[in-house]
Order: structure tokens, then C-alpha cells, then sequence
């Protein structure tokens, strides 16, 4: 998974990347590692299954049953154990792909605070919403 996309329902994901080899299919239980995973640890490491394999063209999207290797495609349901990037794998001893780094100065710098304290914890999930796309 090499990118997160904002979908229409507010504050979800399409886990954006590539298959390499193999199959994803719709369903199918796999096993996500983040880029803090270490091969031989439970950390950062999440077994959960696909609710849906989504093709994107453009702005459109259009459900698949499954992605075969060599294709992009969109996963649903896996965006709430990834940040922005991380392997996804159904083979038990795999190990994570090396985090592609982006090196992209940024063009505007601003400093946001709530206006009321109490809603400080909004602000907060805001803003990581806003990292992970």
C-alpha cells in the first residue's frame, strides 16, 4: 500500500497500491504490517479480512472481485491499522517492503488551535485525517 484516498463517507479510506504477486480477492483474510512492523513481533502487525477490492479510474470506482498481480486497485476496510503506507501479505513469514520516501518541501506553513478548548480532541482526529491522505 503505497497511499491513503479520502473516500465520500467522512473519515474512511481506500488503501491505494499495487499487487505484486498472487491474488487479492474481496473477503480474502490477510495480514497487514505497517511500517513499524518487525518480522518476528506482533507490533504493528493486524490479521483482518477485505470487505472490498475496488478498481479506480479517476474519481470513479467500480467494485472487483479480485485484483490479480501486476494491477493497482483500492482495498476497503483496511485504512484503520495503516497511517499512510504498509505490506499486506496472506504468507505468514513475508516481511514488510521498504516505506518509499517522498522528499517534498512544503509549500504553506500554518498554525491552527481551537477556539474552545473542549473541542480540542476534534481538532486532533482532524488533523490526523488530513496526515494519512
Amino acid at each position: 500500500i503505497s497511499k491513503m484516498v479520502p473516500t465520500s463517507d467522512k473519515g474512511r479510506f481506500y488503501a491505494f497500491g499495487r499487487v505484486f504477486s498472487g491474488v487479492v480477492s474481496t473477503g480474502q483474510k490477510v495480514r497487514i504490517m505497517g511500517p513499524n512492523f518487525t518480522p518476528g513481533k506482533k507490533e504493528d502487525l493486524y490479521e483482518k479480512a477485505i470487505q472490498r477490492t475496488i478498481l479506480m479510474m479517476g474519481r470513479y470506482t467500480e467494485a472487483i472481485e479480485d485484483v490479480p498481480s501486476g494491477n493497482i486497485c483500492g482495498l476497503v476496510g483496511v485504512d484503520q491499522f495503516l497511517i499512510k503506507t504498509g505490506t499486506i501479505s496472506t504468507f505468514k513469514d513475508a516481511h514488510n517492503m521498504k516505506v518509499m520516501k517522498f522528499s517534498v518541501s512544503p509549500v504553506v506553513r500554518v498554525a491552527v488551535e481551537a477556539k474552545n478548548p473542549s473541542e480540542l480532541p476534534k481538532l486532533v482526529e482532524g488533523l490526523k485525517r488530513l496526515a494519512k491522505s
